[in-house]
């Protein structure tokens, strides 16, 4: 599968309901193209979307085995999860029960401090959570510098050439990812930071009681210690850690501070979508994995030249009618947006 220059566009997030809309009646099947892994199938419902997961763990397992140090670069079945997470598709298991409490920490004469551990950033939860009113949230500096730690990471082009080495199908396509980022920093910069940002004037950040090492064990500790050491001396508040991480629950469990696990939900709970959590579903698949396929169109979430602009993506088109009617609806649809037009 050559890429033709001539069939590949840039676009936003949102300019994916385009592609979307020109493919309602078919099937949509997503699938990670390097070994040709179908991960899901999606079929329009009336104003919504089926979505049913046809791979098993097993499948990436088998695919994983045979890729040494790169394995942690490519899609992995909790991926799937992870991206139905990011787009409220699927939610914690135990959402409810943490919507339960909250009416129980409303009731306190105490300022309730809500400590947001690494992981919930990079799950999307400041935004998932916006049910909570007037959030006290409270980041310890440890959770910061682990997200700013991992931003820079980039593929060499040594690495490139290796992971083409290992990759059953199209090493082609891997040329895009060349000196861009990785997955760690991938989601570290277009999930984990973007939520930090939406937080950062509103949030209480502490200095933590020791510097951040390169041990998230030894992270998780230094966090734990020192929001156990804030909740002692604040008189009149309370602190409760959130995360979704057992080995931090566990931390938590002698000498506090209180702390509430989230528990992850499995890929086979989600069984239906809106278009937009569609969209959302096809782009963090798209970041998280650096590219996916929809039918006949290859989506990039990481690409040569994406620069600052978080939101968008690369489309690389195999079908040239598909293409010739995506760019048709794409500039009818910029020349509308460009008129400034107003509700």
């Amino acid at each position: 599968m050559k890429q033709d220059l001539t069939y590949s566009i840039y676009i936003n997030r949102d300019e994916l309901q385009l592609l979307l809309n020109l493919i309602r009646d078919d099937l949509i099947v997503l699938e990670y193209p390097l070994y040709q892994l179908k991960m899901l199938r999606v079929q329009s419902a009336g104003k919504k979307y089926r979505v049913h997961v046809t791979c098993r763990e097993e499948d990436f397992e088998s695919v994983l085995s045979t890729c040494g140090n790169y394995a942690e670069e490519l899609p992995s079945y909790d991926d799937i999860s992870y991206c139905m997470l990011l787009s409220r598709i699927a939610d914690y298991r135990n959402m409810e029960e943490f919507r339960e409490k909250l009416k129980l920490y409303e009731k306190l004469d105490k300022t309730v401090y809500f400590a947001l551990d690494t992981n919930l950033f990079y799950q999307g939860f400041p935004t998932k959570a916006s049910f909570i009113k007037n959030p006290n949230y409270l980041v310890v500096n440890t959770v910061y510098n682990e997200i700013e730690g991992a931003i820079n990471h980039k593929y060499h082009p040594h690495q490139i050439y290796e992971m083409a080495q290992i990759v059953d199908y199209h090493e082609e396509l891997l040329a895009e990812l060349e000196n861009r980022k990785t997955k760690k920093a991938r989601k570290a910069s277009y999930v984990a930071m973007k939520e930090y940002r939406a937080i950062r004037n509103g949030a209480l950040e502490i200095e933590a009681i020791e510097p951040a090492t390169y041990s998230k064990e030894q992270n998780d500790l230094i966090i734990v210690r020192t929001l156990r050491d804030f909740d002692f001396t604040v008189k009149y508040g309370h602190t409760v850690l959130l995360t979704a991480d057992t080995n931090v629950s566990n931390l938590c469990m002698g000498k506090g501070p209180e702390c509430f696990l989230f528990e992850y939900p499995s890929p086979l709970e989600a069984s239906e979508c809106t278009a937009k959590q569609l969209v959302d579903l096809i782009f963090s698949l798209a970041v998280t994995c650096g590219l996916i396929k929809l039918n006949f169109v290859v989506i990039y979430g990481e690409f040569s030249y994406k620069g600052r602009r978080d939101n968008d993506l690369k489309l690389v088109f195999q079908n040239e009618k598909l293409y010739r009617l995506f760019m048709i609806e794409l500039e009818t649809c910029r020349k509308l947006m460009n008129l400034g037009i107003e509700k």
